[in-house]
């Protein structure tokens, strides 16, 4: 299956609805965005912290930005664009 989107004017993207269903994603979801050797993996980051830090495996330098990003979240940080 391939399922395909346009960058707006704005660098927007709409996440296609089969996608969204089969990652699980729902409005408000954080999306991360990880170079990996063969490309770019997006990721929807869990709101629980424990399973955060498991997709982030051993990869210390992702454990710490999704720390970093869970921090932000809890401490109440305001996203202007939603």
């Amino acid at each position: 299956m391939v399922e395909a989107a346009r960058i707006t004017s704005k660098f927007q993207v709409t996440i296609p609805q089969q996608v969204r269903q089969d990652a699980g994603m729902q409005v408000g979801d954080f999306l991360i965005f990880v170079r990996t050797e063969d490309g770019w993996k997006i990721q929807a980051v869990p709101d629980d912290t424990v399973a955060a830090l498991r997709l982030a495996g051993d990869d210390r330098e992702l454990q710490q930005t999704l720390e970093e990003y869970h921090e932000e979240f809890e401490a109440g940080w305001d996203d202007e664009y939603r």
